[in-house]
Formats: C-alpha cells, sequence, structure tokens
C-alpha cells in the first residue's frame, strides 16, 4: 500500500506482535485452507479425516486439491484415531479437540504416524507447534477477527499467495462493542459463508494489525481461570473423557440428557452443535454421533471472568435438576 500523508486518522491499534511468526509460519484467511496448505506442502495423495469433523474441511479439500483422496477414520473414547495405517505419500489430519490434549500424546501421535500428520489445533490455539508434524490454528475461534489462520512446519514452503480485504466483512465486530454480538449475528454468518468459497487468500492486513494489538498472555491467564472455575463446579457431573489445565477454545460438557443443550439456549447461553454432519452422516459410531448431540460446548472466553463461570456453572446444574425430574 502506498504511504500517504494527512487526511482522517485511521483505526489505531497497538503495535506488538502476532503470537505465530518467523520462516515456518505461513498466515492466511481460514484454518480449512490452512489444511489444504499443509497437505499441498505436504504432497499427500490421501488425506484421512476424522468423522467428527465439519464438512468445511472436506468441501476445501475437493475445491483446492481435487486429486487428493480423502478417507474416514473414528475416535475412540479418548478422541483419539483408530485403525488408520499410513502409506507413502498419505497424511492424517487429527483434531486437537478443545486444546486438552497433553504434550505426551501429541508425542504419541507424531511418532505413530512418522510425522505424516497435521495436529488440527483450530480449537487449541496456545498449543506450542511440534517441530516434525505440520499444525494449523484459527484465529477467528479466539479472537475478534473476520479472518485468520496459520499453518507451521519445519521449512515449510512459502507460495506467493493474493491478499483480500476484510474490512467490509468486519462491519459486525464493530456493532458487537456497541450493541453485543447477537444484533449482528447475521453478518457473522454472512462472513462465515464467505470464507467457505471465497479459498485460500494470505491473512488480510486488518487481522494482521488486530492480532500484533492482542494482550496473549492475559487471553491465556483468564481462559485458564475460567475453564478450571467451570470444572470446579461441574467436573462431577461431566461425561467427556479428556480434561487438562489449558487456555482452550470452550469448556465442552457432555451430559445424557440431550434436552439440555436447548434449555441453556432458552437461559441465553449459547452452545453451538459440533458437528450436525456427523449426526446426518450413516458412517459416524455411535459415539460420534452422541458427542454432536449431547455436547455443551460453554463459552470461558477473555470476555468473561470467573463470576460469569460461576453463574454459567450453577444454571448448567439447576438445568440438570430440571431435566432429570
Amino acid at each position: 500500500m502506498e504511504k500517504e500523508y494527512g487526511g482522517y486518522l485511521p483505526l489505531e491499534l497497538s503495535k506488538g506482535r502476532p503470537y505465530y511468526t518467523g520462516e515456518d509460519v505461513i498466515a492466511l484467511n481460514a484454518g480449512r485452507y490452512a489444511i489444504t496448505y499443509a497437505i499441498e506442502d505436504a504432497g499427500w495423495k490421501k488425506i484421512y479425516l476424522p468423522y467428527w469433523l465439519c464438512d468445511t474441511v472436506k468441501d476445501a479439500i475437493h475445491i483446492c486439491l481435487p486429486d487428493v483422496e480423502i478417507g474416514y477414520y473414528h475416535i475412540d473414547d479418548q478422541l483419539l484415531p483408530t485403525d488408520v495405517t499410513l502409506y507413502d505419500q498419505e497424511g492424517i489430519l487429527w483434531v486437537n479437540y478443545f486444546g486438552l490434549q497433553s504434550e505426551l500424546v501429541i508425542e504419541h501421535l507424531v511418532h505413530q504416524f512418522h510425522g505424516q500428520i497435521i495436529i488440527d489445533n483450530t480449537q487449541s490455539f496456545f498449543t506450542k507447534p511440534h517441530p516434525q508434524a505440520w499444525q494449523v490454528y484459527s484465529c477467528r475461534k479466539f479472537f475478534g477477527v473476520s479472518d485468520g489462520s496459520y499453518v507451521i512446519h519445519h521449512n515449510i514452503r512459502h507460495r506467493e499467495i493474493a491478499e483480500r480485504y476484510s474490512s467490509i466483512y468486519s462491519v459486525h465486530l464493530l456493532h458487537s462493542l456497541e450493541r453485543g454480538t447477537n444484533y449482528s449475528y447475521s453478518l457473522n454468518k454472512e462472513n462465515e459463508t464467505r470464507l467457505g468459497f471465497c479459498g485460500p487468500s494470505a491473512m488480510s492486513r486488518l487481522t494482521s494489525g488486530i492480532l500484533s494489538s492482542v494482550n496473549y498472555e492475559q487471553v491465556q491467564e483468564t481462559r485458564n481461570k475460567n475453564l478450571a472455575a467451570l470444572h470446579r463446579i461441574l467436573s462431577p457431573y461431566n461425561e467427556f473423557p479428556v480434561f487438562r489445565s489449558a487456555p482452550a477454545m470452550s469448556y465442552p460438557f457432555l451430559w445424557k440428557e440431550k434436552q439440555l443443550k436447548n434449555a441453556l439456549i432458552q437461559s441465553k447461553i449459547y452452545v453451538p452443535t459440533l458437528w450436525t454432519e456427523t449426526l446426518e452422516n450413516p458412517g459416524s459410531s455411535s459415539w460420534e454421533r452422541y458427542l454432536s448431540e449431547h455436547l455443551c460446548i460453554l463459552p470461558i472466553d477473555q470476555r468473561y471472568d470467573t463470576s460469569d463461570m460461576e453463574y454459567i456453572g450453577n444454571t448448567v446444574l439447576n438445568l440438570i435438576n430440571e431435566t432429570s425430574l
């Protein structure tokens, strides 16, 4: 952009640094395209995806890498791959669900699959990259931006990728400061739809500027405290099989009564469904369908503090008692 002088003052952001930088990092517009970038960088002809995953990844592979074959695998009760054997020019995408797996588990998977693995950290922004694996990160799941992702691998090949502007798709972020996130929910959904068909591009300059102004240490501290506060209240009731202290995307609460999710939404605690495609896929296991149908994704992000977590946790407990009657 050609330098300009004078005129009105632009949006001012503090001039820090993004969390991930360096020659091993590629900054893109969305996690799905970070995955296709990793597959292409690895030179794989086939990629295995978990059944418990949204179709946006599959769709992006079909569009960006039409010659790459897709296979599927199930996850066990610890959310780890089952029955996958890789051959030359094949790889596996494994999702670090909610960022709750330990570094030892990740080390084991990298060794098990001989480095032919993409660690999907789109739900785990602060998980340290493994030097012998590809890993992808999503910015939109952790920060108020309209695009943004990273793909990281040692000596990753850099390709020239066009940059797109994102300011026109960021109006909902400005609205949210004045009117709350529900006011522009439809604009946010429009931006999500746009990312589905726009194709890969470099991270926008606006997103890069916002990410350079984030206090990452504070974000991690807040998410850690909120996760711990919710877990103290809900752990005796939570059926979710994996937990560790981490600055996670959210707190996964698994409960046997599926009507709890709708009851939470009625109480203005908005919980998404991960993922409806799994419920409709005849190849999904009963465990994977159970997760999609019953899992409540509770917010723990940096907008909130421990008093908010106490309110959310106690609301869940009250609704559990009501739905169990």
